[in-house]
């Protein structure tokens, strides 16, 4: 549920926890949607290359030495992928702390017209026709 924060009016502090929850809860879910595919997605690709690699050496299409290789190779893509999920999270942290301070920011701008928060966007006015 996307908040107008243009006219959040909280006023008490039950109400602005819910808020933040609820904005917090949707920064988190739109982060999993955008991840959630990495790691399930790379272990598929891991499982396929393993048992190629598995099938090529067994029938022996390729070295031992080879094989090493390969599976060495992918061990180093694997870490590439847990580095990348490590840095997604730091991100989300740094994106669940802007969410609370946009939300605080708009709730000490509505009530009294100061804009506290650096980040804090204010709307623009609409076009008035010529």
């Amino acid at each position: 549920m996307s908040i107008d924060f243009s006219t959040l009016q909280v006023d008490d502090v039950d109400s602005l926890v819910s808020v933040l929850e609820q904005q917090l809860g949707d920064t988190a879910t739109d982060w999993w949607n955008a991840n959630k595919t990495v790691v399930p997605g790379y272990l598929r690709s891991l499982a396929e290359a393993t048992i190629q690699t598995r099938t090529a050496l067994a029938n022996h299409q390729i070295t031992p030495e080879a094989a090493d290789m390969i599976l060495h190779n992918q061990e180093l893509a694997f870490n590439q992928t847990i580095q990348f999920t490590r840095y997604m999270t730091l991100a989300l942290g740094q994106t669940l702390l802007n969410t609370v301070f946009k939300v605080i920011g708009w709730v000490v701008y509505n009530k009294t017209g100061i804009n506290i928060a650096p980040n804090l966007v204010q709307p623009t006015a609409p076009a008035t026709p010529a």
